[in-house]
């Protein structure tokens, strides 16, 4: 089984893993066909320049994503069933060997190819969950980090908010974030001369057998970011 980890550091369940080296090797096979794939600015909030619709071949991804997926849903079951056993009421029996998971991924998944001074405002996103991956982190933003005399050691960091709370993430090239669309997340710039480049997508319309999962609370931005 791939080893992961799950973190609710303020509420929202955050599912965080390295992805397979063939799982990388194929992203990184494909950006030379993302950078010259169509531009995604108009549906995107990023302040980055090129942001391109991602063009994999969407079987071969599915079968990367659908393990994480299900390691994912497994954790939501398990805090489910925690609060059941507190309330003393039934738990949710759920097999995923069994059961039968669809989704789509509407119109992603996106890449971003992020330069000196680009970020990411703080945005959500519609959709049920939300992914990103880490595809290629230089070195040179740890260095930054490092080296930076200001208290809030940022640069290139994705950072998630929730309610008055907030967690920053130190990006490492090959890792996976899975998270509910609804959570609030920003990316800062940085001042090194080099390319970050990081993929993401949503999940819509995510079934388990005949049962829908629900959507974002209100509030929840319509388009995709």
């Amino acid at each position: 089984m791939t080893k992961y980890e799950v973190n609710c550091p303020f509420g929202p369940l955050v599912y965080s893993t390295d992805i397979s080296g063939e799982f990388h090797e194929f992203l990184l096979d494909g950006l030379d066909d993302c950078r010259k794939s169509q531009d995604a600015r108009t549906r995107l909030v990023g302040n980055i320049d090129k942001q391109r619709f991602a063009v994999y071949d969407p079987q071969k991804f599915t079968k990367f994503i659908d393990p994480h997926l299900i390691n994912y849903l497994q954790e939501k079951y398990n805090r489910q069933n925690n609060i059941k056993d507190i309330c003393f009421d039934k738990r949710i029996e759920w097999n995923p060997e069994t059961s039968k998971i669809e989704y789509n991924l509407g119109q992603g998944p996106w890449v971003n190819f992020q330069k000196k001074s680009e970020f990411n405002p703080l945005h959500n996103h519609s959709g049920i969950l939300s992914a990103i991956i880490f595809i290629k982190i230089p070195d040179e933003l740890k260095e930054e980090r490092n080296n930076s005399d200001y208290s809030a050691k940022t640069a290139g960091c994705l950072e998630f908010f929730h309610m008055n709370q907030h967690i920053v993430v130190k990006p490492k090239t090959a890792m996976l974030y899975f998270f509910p669309a609804y959570l609030w997340h920003a990316v800062y710039p940085y001042q090194s001369d080099v390319e970050r480049i990081s993929m993401s997508f949503n999940l819509t319309n995510v079934r388990l057998d005949d049962m829908s999962l629900s959507g974002p609370p209100p509030g929840g931005l319509a388009n995709y970011h």
